[in-house]
């Protein structure tokens, strides 16, 4: 590109930059479109007079410097052998075979080794222990007449949290509750709404005087 090209284009930047400036006059706020337009344009009016400024001073400096063309080195390409590629040998390790007849340090043959015949240990099968006790307790007609004076407060005070009235009502449902299953059923709702603990001896008592009713 030419100077004189370069100049006009210089030129024109300044005017459009002038015509920005009167544009804006005395505006408190200025545009953000046209402030960053009329920045781009001083950043171009910058560049192109960096440009104008090396090419104004370039026929001085070729006049006084005469540069001296530099001699072409040659390049001597390195033939770099590649190193040869060893191949180690990897043995494999053959398994032993063990021989029918051992054979001690000193080369003779040892007498066969008998195995001894694996004997089976019996394992006793335990017998598990039903929630009631093992040893069989006579059979009763009426569990209100089974329970003795003490038991009846302890089944009140630990079981229906000391209201006679529940202990009666339930001790009466489980009397007549017909068979065991049914009996059964209905002691299993209680346990679940007072919220018996099955380990506790009083509720094991209970749970057995049930079954001697209907066994």
């Amino acid at each position: 590109m030419e100077k004189s090209d370069i100049r006009k284009e210089i030129a024109v930047l300044i005017n459009s930059i002038k015509e920005h400036s009167d544009n804006i006059g005395d505006k408190v706020h200025i545009p953000q479109l046209e402030l960053e337009l009329i920045l781009l344009k001083i950043e171009k009016l910058y560049k192109k007079s960096i440009v104008f400024n090396h090419l104004h001073s370039l026929p001085a400096i070729a006049d006084k410097v005469v540069l001296k063309p530099k001699a072409e080195e040659s390049v001597v390409e390195k033939v770099v052998a590649p190193l040869p590629i060893v191949q180690k040998k990897t043995e494999l390790i053959k398994p032993i075979e063990a021989s029918e007849k051992p054979i001690d340090l000193f080369g003779s043959e040892l007498p066969p080794i008998i195995e001894k015949p694996k004997v089976e240990k019996k394992t006793e099968k335990k017998e598990e222990k039903p929630f009631l006790n093992n040893i069989q307790k006579p059979a009763i007609d009426d569990i209100n007449k089974a329970i003795g004076l003490n038991d009846k407060f302890l089944f009140s005070n630990e079981l229906f949290a000391g209201n006679m009235q529940e202990y009666n009502i339930a001790i009466q449902q489980l009397n007549s509750a017909g068979s065991l299953e049914s009996a059964m059923d209905y002691l299993v709702n209680l346990q679940q709404l007072y919220d018996w603990d099955t380990e506790k001896e009083t509720v094991k008592h209970l749970f057995d005087l049930v079954d001697r009713r209907y066994s």
